[in-house]
């Protein structure tokens, strides 16, 4: 029977079967660089032809004033103005708090100078990506899948949102219900991300001017305290609730708790409240000069930020009593403008000052972050990378603008009001242990591997050696129990399980997409360069099928068989020449293949059930004409048939008693594959039986319109060895085994597949072939 659209079609699954492209067999020419030509200039991603720095669509805009906001207001936010309470209620002193933010101060430096040597020696936007990426380029893709989970599902800007809601709650005496503080943190964090979305000058204006605002604020906290130290005023209320006045060394440190775990999660904090120090590393393509104003910019605002905080913390301690900060939680600067101006200046105007200083925190953290979640959409890792990698409309980074969006509204609403801030602190702080280990380790493994590299400026080795073994510590000591657990809060771990969970996703989703999927597909990932329309350079990574190796079987066609290999090739002239009528086919082509095949194999019966020609030059099963018979080469690995489907064939085909005296001997389906003119492309390839597991076959269903029917899928495997034959003639067929009931040794199945020679010029003709499918039987093999 000819094949056509009706009955033996397939009305589900054809797709999948036919047209998917062929991943295993392609032939692909290794080139060399003398077919290539010299190496071209550097591009972007490509950090080993030099450490030159990258431009941006968006100019080098941030000049050195611009550059300190950046860093300064990103650390002078909620850190300055929440941290030190959050940690004193922590640690329980005075002594050991104003100990942590030194020893933090210390920890973060060293930090900082490794990010000044990889900052001056890479000058490029994205940081850490950058950073890890040229330091560890293996395994392949994995430094940078972490970095852009990590980026996407931390990187977000929520706390300082939460803390703007507070202190405006704060301000206006408004109920703090669950709500309404969630809902103004969401507000905030929408106006800002739409400002820089589209006005892009305007918003570098708004956080610069910000960031002055808070400096100024802190410098006048400072003139504050020393005002209430020196003249003791006594505020409206407050004359019976003066702050702790300490008598000796040992009352600073009273009520110190020293559990591991408790220091751990406090210096978290104190990490967070610096961590804007290298918050310039993310937007170095936009920064002029950038290996220097790194340097000046990031030492400047360290020493700055160290004592500021020193300053503002004694400022707290002096005028508000040790016991209310610990009850204020994250109120702690609004506790202090309250005593010391009064209700109505420092209980209004100062702590809204404090709300605006969180909103030019949120401002400066969403720009720079926004450039790295860019960074990371233009090296290909994040969906729909083309829109997210453009600056298109407004020449902003919008794409990256809405992924930090998103994770910070829902880590604004989802976790519970009251621990949501330290929460938030502790788990943005433990994976940034991690990816600390990593930066300083590399800093050292490059002394060693890359001494040719150009370093402005290096970091002072036992201070990085430090860093180490004191992330070593950082990253143990959360999972000690602390000394006086918080009743009904959070089990004391559950920041690190979570930071370890998403560093955990994030290997889990480099394994299945840079792994598992391209060896079950039987490709790998490449990167390609590609320029979008606002001249954004951006790198696709495509799937590239496997270079396989075809052997040529020419001369030798005599050792493989049905049986030992699942194919065998057979001379053999047929009658028919023309194949291009159906009925002419089945009345004189037919009636030879049925003797081949009694020939070749020994059968005594033989029933063929379809036949199918190919001379399009691709398949065209799609196409709105159902009735058109005529197909193109099937460029994918396949079976004809599962095992189960070529069993069901018997009884479909034949009556039901003679179906089931037949199934009770051997039974076979052999596809007869022969050329109407001589293959010059598209030629066909199969694979020995014997190398391919049963693990390899993946069922595929059919689903035709009187029953349903399977074949096999085939995944790609290195141990899978493939033979054609060059040339093959119209006076050669080949039989394929599709099965055999035989379970003794024998060839049971033998994929095949079309493949494209990438020697084969495109003005060579297309393919033209027959296959015939037959139910071979051996009724009398029975054992």
């Amino acid at each position: 029977m000819a094949t056509s659209y009706g009955e033996d079609s397939p009305l589900l699954g054809a797709d999948l079967a036919d047209q998917a492209s062929i991943r295993s067999s392609s032939i692909h020419k290794v080139s060399t660089e003398e077919e290539d030509g010299p190496s071209s200039p550097p591009e972007f991603g490509n950090l080993e032809d030099d450490v030159l720095p990258e431009d941006t669509v968006l100019g080098r805009n941030i000049k050195w004033k611009d550059a300190f906001i950046i860093a300064i207001s990103r650390v002078i936010g909620s850190g300055i103005f929440v941290v030190p309470g959050v940690i004193l209620t922590s640690v329980g002193s005075i002594g050991l708090t104003l100990l942590l933010w030194v020893l933090g101060a210390v920890i973060v430096a060293c930090g900082l100078a490794v990010s000044l040597e990889y900052g001056c020696m890479l000058p490029r936007s994205g940081g850490d990506k950058v950073y890890l990426e040229f330091t560890y380029p293996r395994p392949r893709f994995f430094a940078s899948t972490m970095i852009a989970v990590q980026a996407v599902l931390l990187g977000f800007t929520a706390s300082n949102c939460i803390i703007f809601s507070q202190y405006v709650h704060f301000v206006f005496d408004v109920e703090t219900r669950d709500i309404s503080k969630k809902a103004l943190a969401v507000a905030l964090l929408t106006i800002i991300t739409i400002i820089h979305g589209v006005w892009y000058r305007a918003g570098i204006r708004i956080q610069n001017f910000l960031g002055w605002v808070k400096i100024g604020l802190v410098i006048f906290m400072l003139f504050a305290a020393l005002y209430v130290v020196i003249f003791r005023p006594n505020p409206e209320g407050a004359e019976n609730n003066r702050p702790m006045r300490l008598q000796s060394w040992e009352g600073i440190w009273e009520g110190s708790d020293w559990n591991l775990g408790t220091l751990a999660t406090s210096l978290f904090k104190v990490f967070y409240s610096y961590a804007g120090l290298s918050n310039l590393n993310n937007v170095m393509n936009e920064v002029k000069n950038p290996a220097r104003t790194l340097r000046s910019v990031s030492l400047t605002a360290l020493v700055s930020a160290c004592f500021l905080y020193l300053l503002a913390n004694l400022a707290y301690f002096a005028v508000v009593p040790i016991e209310e900060i610990k009850r204020s939680g994250q109120l702690v600067s609004a506790l202090f403008f309250e005593r010391t101006f009064g209700p109505n200046v420092g209980k209004i105007i100062l702590p809204l000052a404090v709300a605006l200083s969180a909103a030019g925190n949120v401002m400066v953290v969403t720009f720079s972050v926004s450039r790295l979640n860019q960074e990371i959409a233009r090296a290909g890792f994040l969906p729909f990378s083309r829109y997210l990698s453009s600056s298109k409309p407004f020449n902003t980074p919008m794409g990256g603008l809405i992924v930090h969006y998103i994770p910070s509204v829902l880590v604004i609403v989802l976790p519970p009001s009251s621990e949501v801030y330290s929460f938030i602190l502790e788990v943005e702080g433990y994976p940034g242990q991690i990816f600390a280990l990593a930066t300083s380790i590399g800093i050292i493994w490059l002394r060693y591997k890359r001494p040719d590299l150009k370093r402005p400026f290096k970091a002072w080795i036992p201070a990085v050696i430090f860093r180490i073994v004191l992330c070593f510590c950082l990253l143990a000591a959360p999972f000690f129990p602390p000394s006086h657990p918080k009743p009904g809060g959070l089990f004391y771990a559950t920041y690190a399980i979570v930071g370890v969970g998403i560093l955990v996703f994030g290997a889990l989703y480099w394994l299945v997409w840079t792994v598992i999927l391209p060896r079950l597909g039987g490709y790998r990932l490449e990167e390609k360069q590609d320029v979008l329309d606002d001249g954004t350079a951006i790198t696709v990574l495509t799937r590239v099928p496997k270079p396989v190796h075809i052997t040529d079987v020419t001369g030798k066609e005599s050792q493989y068989t049905l049986d030992k290999n699942g194919f065998q090739y057979h001379h053999h002239v047929a009658q028919e020449k023309d194949f291009v009528d159906d009925d002419h086919i089945k009345a004189v082509y037919y009636p030879e293949t049925e003797q081949l095949l009694k020939d070749v194999t020994g059968a005594s019966k033989i029933f063929i059930f379809d036949h199918t020609i190919r001379r399009q030059p691709s398949d065209q099963r799609a196409s709105k004409d159902r009735g058109v018979a005529l197909r193109g080469p099937v460029n994918r690995v396949h079976i004809d048939q599962t095992y189960a489907a070529s069993l069901s064939r018997v009884p479909h085909h034949l009556p039901a008693e003679e179906a089931a005296e037949l199934l009770k001997g051997r039974v076979q389906i052999i596809n007869v594959w022969r050329p109407i003119s001589t293959v010059q492309r598209d030629p066909l390839a199969i694979a020995d039986a014997h190398s391919v597991g049963e693990d390899d076959l993946v069922p595929v269903a059919l689903i035709y319109p009187t029953r349903k029917g399977e074949t096999f899928a085939v995944r790609h495997s290195d141990r899978h060895r493939w033979y054609y034959k060059k040339g093959l003639t119209p006076q050669e067929v080949l039989l394929i085994k599709c099965f055999d009931s035989k379970t003794d040794g024998r060839a049971r199945r033998v994929p095949h597949t079309a493949f494209v020679d990438p020697r084969t010029g495109d003005d060579v003709p297309a393919r033209e072939s027959i296959e015939v499918r037959a139910l071979v039987f051996h009724p009398n093999d029975r054992d």
